[in-house]
């Protein structure tokens, strides 16, 4: 098992992607569970602040199914149906945000991810049944795995991360926000994910440090192989 942890704009997912296809294992999102869940709230109209015991409730219930691409991605159902775009939207990402922060509803996420991960996968390329997982988020490798083989920790210069930011928004939405704009959310996103009680972003202990600045997605995979063939 490989843990990719980091804040928002280091190229995590691109990485995990690709080096997911690279070992032949499966790319597991984290946060595509917390964005399941919001969608979830939204679409039963539970307020994210004020609906807590509720979040609560719907997180140890929640039916989620990840399933990959041939494309190296993430196929999200949720009670059957596919949310895969929908959990991509501000709204969703706003709640995401604030569920993440409580307790109760991360500890059902933890036991969530880890029944996930350890999952026979079925392989779209060729239908066999497969295991082995590449996990990324913000605490894989502190608190959901910590006893994961190999892992490592993004982090890029904040101005880099924030254009990468506005990159995949203006994909996602087709329109570009100010960079600005995009830098503050960002500011906003590291002081909740670093400061929370419960499964604060760190570098996990033992976890290889890379700083994905001056280096593309292709770049840090080939030093991740390498570390991972000593």
């Amino acid at each position: 098992m490989v843990t990719i942890d980091g804040p928002a704009g280091v190229g995590k997912s691109t990485v995990a992607k690709l080096l997911a296809q690279r070992l032949g294992v499966m790319y597991l999102d984290t946060g595509a569970t917390y964005r399941s869940l919001a969608f979830a709230a939204v679409r039963d109209d539970l307020n994210p602040i004020t609906d807590r015991s509720r979040l609560a409730l719907l997180a140890h219930r929640l039916r989620l199914v990840l399933q990959p691409t041939p494309e190296g991605g993430l196929r999200v159902r949720l009670d059957g149906i596919d949310i895969t775009t929908h959990i991509r939207t501000e709204e969703v990402s706003e709640a995401a945000a604030q569920v993440s922060q409580y307790p109760e509803i991360r500890a059902a996420m933890v036991a969530l991810q880890r029944r996930l991960a350890r999952r026979p996968w079925t392989d779209p390329r060729n239908g066999s049944s497969r295991r082995g997982v590449i996990v990324e988020g913000r605490d894989t490798g502190s608190v959901v795995f910590p006893q994961a083989r190999y892992k490592f920790f993004l982090d890029a210069d904040p101005d880099v991360r924030a254009r990468r930011r506005q990159q995949e928004l203006e994909r996602l939405y087709g329109s570009r926000p100010p960079l600005e704009q995009v830098r503050e959310q960002l500011h906003f996103r590291d002081g909740l994910d670093r400061h929370r009680r419960v499964g604060p972003l760190v570098r996990p202990a033992g976890a290889i440090a890379l700083n994905t600045t001056h280096r593309s997605a292709a770049q840090v995979v080939r030093l991740m192989l390498a570390h991972i063939a000593r």
